[in-house]
């Protein structure tokens, strides 16, 4: 597929199951880029998933690549249990993660906004079939650069996702001056005190520990968990980009989080805590403090702690960290089958007597004191 922009540039749109060669080259010139848009992101993710497979669209110029998006796409697939036999949806987002566009940076910026409308007509232009999806989410600063163009983009609709996100500015000592509320200083230091351990590491037998409380979390939350095959992948990113923040008590680990890191922003991905021990000695915030240690000792610009799933204490919580809400974008483009099942799915979550979100260590310590102030 071919286009050219208004100053007469020819641009060809390719669609492969592979990333080309120069991927790398691209995600350099992006300063958008985070580490879902990764090679390594990608093919951990399709080798780990079931049924998936890798969906690659690249944009040229002169045979240079200036533009290109990744996608994941499964049959029969969804994180809430209840599995619809059928159902095709591709995501260049997963997890609670960000995907769309990559665009070089060096391009001027009406090619940019041409390269990044080639893609997303593109991506649009698989086919769904009569219960397909295909989704994106922008990050951030995408958001605020592309999510204009997303208006006139037919058969799209966005939702706001709001991320919390901790900048990092004057390192670790400014963040705990000038960012991390009195309580939280408080209650990391009486977990220390009581022995608990927050220590960053690329030890598998740790995170596999961990993975048992996040079994116990995912039933709760009600949805399935990301396999301990593809957490155990990534940690080992050959490129030290991810690491994991344990948090130990006597040997035992009782948290942690999986942490991605690509450029300015890491974003604090896979993590949960043994909500026991909350109200004791604290995990979920010394694990916060862990993420927040290492990202200023690796000079990143933001500690992205992700969204809070409208569990409001979760969001709460957050922001005795300084964390600030940044706005992501979610696009769906959806079959009319898929849409109807969707508004009945959230008809019935929406009948009389149905609670709304809990956060996990809400439901299990009885209230979120010793969590918050």
């Amino acid at each position: 597929m071919t286009a050219s922009s208004d100053s007469g540039e020819l641009f060809r749109l390719e669609i492969s199951n592979r990333a080309p060669a120069d991927w790398d080259s691209l995600l350099s010139r992006d300063p958008a880029a985070e580490y879902t848009h990764t090679k390594y992101w990608t093919e951990a993710v399709c080798t780990n998933l079931p049924d998936a497979r890798a969906v690659w669209l690249s944009v040229r110029r002169s045979g240079i690549l200036v533009g290109g998006m990744s996608a994941v796409e499964r049959v029969g697939a969804s994180r809430m249990k209840g599995l619809v036999p059928g159902r095709r949806r591709t995501e260049s987002n997963l997890e609670g993660t960000t995907g769309g566009p990559l665009v070089a940076g060096d391009l001027d910026s009406s090619g940019q906004d041409h390269v990044f409308e080639h893609l997303v007509d593109g991506y649009a232009g698989r086919s769904l079939g009569p219960l397909g999806t295909c989704a994106m989410v922008l990050g951030p600063t995408q958001e605020v650069r592309f999510g204009p163009l997303m208006l006139n983009r037919q058969g799209w609709v966005r939702k706001d996702a709001a991320t919390a996100a901790v900048s990092l500015e004057g390192g670790i000592e400014q963040v705990e001056k000038s960012r991390l509320v009195r309580t939280k200083r408080n209650e990391r230091n009486r977990g220390l005190r009581r022995g608990v351990e927050v220590f960053p590491t690329d030890d598998v037998d740790l995170l596999r520990e961990y993975y048992g409380i996040y079994e116990r979390a995912s039933r709760h939350w009600g949805v399935e968990p990301s396999p301990l095959a593809l957490l155990e992948s990534l940690l080992r990113d050959g490129d030290g980009r991810v690491f994991f923040i344990c948090v130990r008590f006597e040997g035992k680990v009782i948290g942690g989080h999986l942490n991605l890191h690509y450029g300015g922003r890491i974003l604090a991905w896979n993590g949960v805590t043994d909500p026991a021990l909350s109200r004791s000695h604290f995990p979920a915030t010394l694990c916060f403090w862990g993420d927040l240690v290492e990202a200023c000792r690796r000079q990143a610009d933001w500690l992205d702690m992700g969204g809070s799933g409208g569990v409001g204490s979760l969001v709460g919580f957050k922001k005795y960290f300084g964390a600030e809400l940044q706005m992501r974008g979610i696009y769906l483009r959806e079959s009319q089958g898929t849409r109807i099942l969707r508004k009945g799915r959230d008809l019935w979550r929406s009948r009389p007597g149905i609670a709304s979100p809990a956060r996990w260590h809400d439901v299990v310590s009885g209230s979120e004191s010793g969590e918050s102030p």
